[in-house]
């Protein structure tokens, strides 16, 4: 009951917070990254840059739940053999180069699993990137106007019992 209670409230507090349109979509690219990686140094690598650079945290952490949920049955049949396939089609001086680095040499992205989460998500950056980036203008133009300025909204709001309810799941 409480997790429910605490998603409404997350899900509130991001609608309705000034954050920019590539901030959220920044947070949603790199929280992807860290959810599609196997849990390690990339990974905490990821957060450590969600946390330097000015994105939304709580979503970037959503993301990351939702893509590690999504790479767990797709490890086997996608991104194992599309991590071998860029480590052995691709010229290899380049890559091997970077992965011996030895700060990069700790992130082992010498692994398939580690090459194919990383050449899955490059794949899907794009669009991902461009995707949240219109949803969350548009949404930021015609609803947060719309619901602000409703008169049922406002009338609404009036109620001991609205007020009640916006308390618990809003805060």
């Amino acid at each position: 009951m409480f997790t429910i209670i605490k998603a409404c409230r997350w899900l509130y507090k991001t609608l309705n917070s000034d954050t920019r349109p590539w901030q959220m979509a920044l947070a949603v690219l790199l929280g992807a990254l860290a959810g599609l990686l196997p849990l390690g140094l990339g990974t905490v690598c990821v957060f450590m840059v969600i946390l330097l650079i000015n994105v939304h945290f709580g979503t970037a952490t959503f993301v990351f739940a939702l893509f590690q949920l999504a790479s767990l049955p797709l490890q086997l049949p996608l991104i194992r053999p599309l991590g071998r396939f860029a480590l052995e089609r691709t010229p290899q001086d380049p890559i091997i180069n970077a992965a011996q680095a030895p700060v990069v040499s700790l992130v082992r992205l010498d692994y398939y699993d580690v090459a194919g989460a990383v050449t899955l998500w490059l794949m899907l950056a794009i669009p991902l990137f461009l995707l949240t980036y219109v949803v969350w203008s548009k949404y930021q133009e015609k609803l947060q106007g719309k619901i602000g300025e409703s008169k049922l909204f406002k009338w609404i709001s009036k109620f001991w019992v609205f007020r009640t309810l916006k308390y618990i799941f809003a805060g």
